[in-house]
């Protein structure tokens, strides 16, 4: 029994990773097209201004539309994707990433939005290898990145139930092979129970706490220290991703895929 519940967690582990790899290396030569509510679709005015080819029109709409949700404390993944969109029809790359980037991080899941960030990488200019990470970590993101934070939570709740029915099982049986599979059964409940929690807190806090930004200008200087006269390190381009690591004054310390580390001028870039 415990060989077959080990192996099935290897499976499991396999294609967590398999899936999680498939969502994020397709490339295509197009976009994934644009979301709607079935019953939205045609009288949706901002999916016809798109569908019609009006793109800049649909950027206006989605613009108010979101203004509007944010003061009211509210955020939609598929607003932010389909704004994605229409910003990338008009080659705007630098606020179709924002808004792709924005998408993802509450729907970390969905494989267009990861498809078309994949499209999107292939149109900027900067061109940025992703540094080795130890392949746990690897693994752990992977599949914590399957599922947004509040999915993660109904999860854990599920196989906290179960787990509760399995220590009833266990206690209140006098059958040996039930107890048997109740215990192995409980005990990967418990594990599920553990790192669906550990995933739902981390997915949460990425989104109270959004150190992640996309440079927004043309070309931005990254330069030694936060003073304008440093010496510059590197030079990044409209439409590419950073880490923020500090902040000091208008300027914050930025770290890229490739482990390069410098500081930026807060004015040319956006959180995510």
């Amino acid at each position: 029994m415990k060989r077959i519940i080990l192996s099935c967690l290897f499976i499991f582990s396999i294609y967590t990773i398999a899936n999680a790899q498939d969502s994020t290396s397709i490339v295509s030569d197009s976009l994934a097209t644009v979301k709607a509510d079935t019953e939205e679709e045609s009288s949706d005015p901002a999916i016809k201004a798109y569908n019609e080819g009006d793109f800049r029109e649909a950027i206006e709409i989605l613009e108010k539309e979101k203004k509007e949700q944010l003061e009211k404390g509210v955020e939609s993944a598929q607003l932010y994707y389909n704004l994605g969109n229409a910003y990338f029809r008009v080659n705007d790359l630098a606020h179709a990433r924002l808004n792709y980037e924005k998408s993802l991080l509450l729907d970390p899941g969905d494989r267009d939005t990861r498809h078309n960030i994949e499209y999107l990488l292939t149109k900027i200019e900067d061109k940025i290898l992703v540094a080795d990470t130890f392949f746990l970590s690897t693994w752990f993101r992977a599949v914590q990145n399957l599922f947004a934070s509040n999915t993660w939570a109904v999860i854990s709740v599920v196989f906290f139930l179960l787990l509760i029915a399995c220590l009833a099982s266990f206690f209140f049986t006098r059958r040996i092979f039930v107890k048997k599979a109740a215990f192995y059964t409980g005990i990967v409940a418990l594990l599920v129970v553990i790192f669906a929690n550990v995933f739902s807190f981390g997915q949460r806090n990425k989104i109270e706490h959004r150190d992640t930004a996309v440079i927004m200008v043309g070309s931005a200087s990254v330069v030694s220290s936060p003073d304008i006269n440093s010496k510059e390190l590197f030079i990044l381009h409209s439409g590419t991703k950073v880490y923020i690591t500090k902040e000091d004054r208008s300027w914050l310390e930025i770290e890229v895929d490739n482990g390069s580390v410098g500081w930026i001028q807060r004015e040319k870039i956006e959180i995510i």
